[in-house]
């Protein structure tokens, strides 16, 4: 399967059977995440936690929203400059392999209990926990909080594909026509999945240059930087599927200036092809 094809299949699961994750499912992932790697600096870890181990169940509470789940992927990282997308970046890494197994997930936020998850995986002082997702096999039946969350199966509730990319400058909505061979990837950055949907990432893509930013919340928690982080693995995936050769570079000339509250995080920088 292609990745633009599991990008498409990849929605939100929050039912599933209550069978724990079979042998060898649990060793795939455990070995995809042993050799993951990621384009930007930053300490992050992904643990696969069970509910069903030893003799007595382990407690992991995620306040009624999922349902049935036997066994968690929890995401731990360090604060840093890019420690947020650099943790989304790799989580997103291992949901679209779960995905590709047939397994589902959901990016889950805010309605979980910390302190279950944060004993499982041994949380230390200097580590953040914000992100899990339950990953196990999918019970069909829909429940009445799936229907009220709403489901992303057909991804019709992304915005248009030039309200979040920019031609040049954040004065000039880049089309479909005009982004040329990154339009497929840019595509999968506009399916990506973000809290509560608010997609607050933005582009400009300028003389094969892409930079990334994030649009800043003033909620408490904002998550801008996770969503982006996940628009970044579409991205880069897909760019590496389809050929297109570059590279993730901070530059500080464009991180100095700050737009509204969109705060610049990388550029993309197409690579030259090298004269024979």
């Amino acid at each position: 399967m292609s990745t633009s094809e599991i990008i498409k299949q990849r929605r939100s699961i929050r039912n599933y059977t209550g069978e724990p994750l079979r042998k060898e499912h649990a060793d795939q992932i455990l070995n995809y995440i042993a050799g993951l790697k990621s384009p930007f600096e930053g300490k992050a870890r992904i643990e696969l936690v069970h509910t069903h181990t030893g003799t007595e169940p382990v407690k992991l509470g995620t306040y009624g929203v999922i349902s049935g789940a036997s066994d968690f992927l929890v995401l731990v990282y360090e604060e840093s400059d890019m420690g947020e997308e650099n943790a989304a970046y790799l989580f997103e890494n291992v949901i679209l392999f779960c995905t590709e197994l047939g397994l589902g997930t959901c990016w889950i936020s805010g309605t979980f209990k910390k302190s279950d998850f944060a004993k499982q995986v041994n949380l230390q002082p200097n580590e953040f926990l914000k992100i899990v997702s339950p990953v196990g096999y999918i019970n069909d039946k829909k429940r009445f909080v799936e229907t009220l969350m709403g489901s992303d199966r057909n991804h019709k509730s992304r915005k248009p594909f030039k309200e979040n990319f920019y031609d040049g400058y954040f004065d000039k909505h880049l089309t479909e026509e005009n982004a040329g061979i990154f339009r497929d990837p840019l595509e999968m950055v506009r399916l990506a999945p973000s809290a509560s949907n608010k997609q607050t990432w933005r582009v400009i893509l300028n003389n094969g240059m892409l930079h990334f930013y994030h649009h800043e919340s003033i909620a408490m928690f904002d998550f801008s930087k996770f969503d982006l982080g996940i628009a970044l693995c579409h991205f880069d995936l897909t760019c590496k599927e389809l050929r297109i050769a570059g590279k993730f570079e901070v530059l500080a000339k464009i991180k100095k200036i700050s737009i509204r509250k969109d705060k610049y995080s990388v550029t993309w920088i197409k690579s030259t092809p090298r004269p024979y």
